[in-house]
């Protein structure tokens, strides 16, 4: 009884998550900053209530990953720069301790599948950089700082999918290529006139992406079978 409990409130929770998620991306589509003040702060809690009702074995790091996101969306509301400069920095902690803990959870056999993984985040954020240098001034660095980190955390993922291509693996990389597009598709906005289309647009990434990402943790938490263990050692 208590397990079919738990099984109903996830559910709500990632119902609630998502059905907050469409209503902020059209607030951002109508640029209506109330709905966007109302709404942003509520989708990571709902995402940490998924996970926690979710999830057997609950990773305290991952829960404390989630809380620097949600401070960074909180400062990101506001589109003044001081603001947007310490969501990044909260933004840059919790993609550290993501880094961190995706390298604990999957191995990576040797660094070649890494570099090779790494050429089209390589692309995004050096074209991204290339655009975006004059406007940025002197926070391009903070970029640049960020660029490294993603592209890293994009060649791991795809790397590690090239070497076993698991649905975890694949809704790692599915996960963190979003997370990239988000930040290439918010930069556009400097050249288009479609301002808020792709502030939603972005949003839409984000949101995806951040799912893709619990449910990725949801996934190696669980015990695997015989025939994942196998190959798991296998690799090994």
């Amino acid at each position: 009884m208590k397990r079919f409990l738990g099984k109903k409130i996830f559910r709500l929770f990632i119902i609630a998550y998502f059905t907050v998620a469409m209503i902020e991306i059209v607030a951002e589509y109508f640029n209506d900053k109330t709905l966007v003040t109302l709404f942003k702060p509520i989708l990571i809690p709902l995402l940490i209530g998924y996970y926690f009702y979710n999830s057997r074995k609950r990773n305290f790091l991952f829960i404390v990953a989630l809380v620097f996101s949600w401070i960074a969306n909180i400062f990101f509301i506001n589109d003044t720069i001081n603001y947007i400069i310490l969501g990044s920095v909260f933004f840059l902690i919790y993609r550290v301790i993501i880094i961190y803990l995706v390298i604990r959870m999957v191995k990576m056999p040797s660094k070649l599948p890494l570099l090779i993984g790494a050429i089209p985040f390589l692309f995004i954020y050096a074209t991204t950089c290339f655009l975006t240098f004059e406007d940025f001034g002197e926070n391009i660095f903070l970029f640049i700082i960020h660029g490294i980190f993603i592209i890293f955390l994009g060649g791991y993922s795809l790397g590690s999918y090239i070497v076993y291509s698991s649905k975890t693996n694949l809704i790692l990389f599915l996960s963190t290529m979003l997370f990239a597009l988000s930040q290439f598709v918010f930069v556009l906005k400097i050249y288009s006139e479609y301002v808020y289309f792709l502030h939603a647009l972005a949003m839409l990434q984000f949101v995806v992406a951040q799912y893709l990402l619990t449910k990725f943790m949801h996934l190696k938490e669980k015990p695997k079978s015989k025939y994942e263990f196998a190959n798991t050692i296998n690799e090994l």
